[in-house]
């Protein structure tokens, strides 16, 4: 019994540390809101408690004070090298995650290009951002990499496509711009318009501009717009000059040069799968779940000065949108 009260001090120490860790985990995990704000509180609390839990439980230890001294002197040694070794990556991993949160360039599901990766963000955490490439394959990116990189970051209320393409000389650009604003509008693009960039030796280099408002959609519509683009200078009997088309012709003057059956249709749309859609599911998930954390931020927000009805519906509606959250991220944990 002696030997047992000894150590009440020191088990009570360690209890609490567990109690304080377990409500933590409970409370962060009812208020998802506060994930988006300080996504990295929980760790840093988590942490904190367990480090003064531990010398809190040496120095209950019944050992002379000498000896408990020399403990917390090695730990704190200990603590300081792991610190300073780790210092240059970690730290400056976690500090640049911390700036991203904060600035808010990007989140889940954002189409972004960094050097020559092209993908879309799948998650952040504090020492790395994981994008999803176009093969569906996962790249885990340093942080510290992404705040020295330049993002090319796609909106999501939508952003310009475009393709350049050169044309002869002897073709009107009142011809070749109709025929571009055409594939344009075909392929669901909004406020089209064209720039002439240069005068090349051999041809005019022009490029066409289309707002896409589905901004998951860029890489199919893309290339449905270079589709349309051929099939519409195919129809309309209009020669692309590109990379070169020298005027010397041995077919004769009256012939083109077209391939043969490039003007026919193709299957219908509805057949062809969005390659978004097989290549990005990890991305749009996590899309997804931002967009639920956006919902639940506003319904939060007017909650605080409606009536009483709309409070009730208010409560319900952040209620079944913080079940979503968690469910949500759970079942994203479980598959990683």
């Amino acid at each position: 019994m002696d030997i047992f009260g000894s150590y009440t001090s020191t088990i009570i120490a360690v209890l609490s540390t567990i109690v304080l860790v377990v409500v933590i985990h409970f409370l962060f995990r009812k208020t998802v809101e506060s994930s988006k704000r300080w996504p990295y509180q929980r760790q840093f609390l988590v942490f904190l408690i367990v480090l003064v839990g531990l010398f809190m439980s040496i120095a209950f230890l019944p050992i002379h004070n000498e000896v408990k001294n020399q403990i917390l002197s090695v730990l704190g040694i200990l603590l300081s090298a792991i610190i300073a070794l780790s210092s240059t990556t970690l730290v400056s991993n976690a500090m640049a995650g911390l700036m991203l949160r904060v600035t808010g360039e990007f989140r889940g599901g954002d189409f972004i290009e960094v050097g020559t990766l092209v993908g879309r963000v799948t998650d952040l955490a504090i020492f790395h951002t994981e994008i999803q490439l176009i093969n569906r394959d996962v790249v885990s990116l340093p942080n510290l990499y992404l705040v020295q990189q330049s993002v090319h970051v796609t909106r999501r209320d939508g952003t310009f496509i475009n393709l350049a393409v050169s044309i002869g000389y002897t073709v009107s650009r009142v011809e070749v711009e109709e025929a571009l604003l055409e594939a344009s509008k075909k392929c669901g693009l909004t406020d089209g318009f064209v720039f002439i960039e240069s005068f090349l030796d051999h041809a005019i280099s022009y490029r066409l501009y289309g707002l896409l408002k589905e901004s998951g959609e860029r890489l199919s519509k893309l290339s449905e717009l270079h589709k349309t683009v051929l099939d519409v200078f195919c129809e309309r009997g209009i020669e692309i000059a590109s990379p070169v088309l020298n005027d010397r012709r041995e077919l004769g003057k009256d012939s083109l040069y077209l391939p043969k059956g490039s003007a026919k249709k193709e299957k219908p749309a509805k057949e062809t799968i969005a390659a978004e859609k097989v290549a990005f599911d990890k991305a749009d998930e996590a899309q997804s779940i931002e967009d639920l954390k956006q919902q639940l931020e506003k319904a939060t927000k007017k909650l605080e000065g409606a009536a009483k009805t709309t409070k009730e519906k208010l409560e319900k509606q952040i209620k079944v949108l913080e079940e979503e959250i968690t469910k949500r991220e759970e079942k994203k944990s479980e598959e990683t």
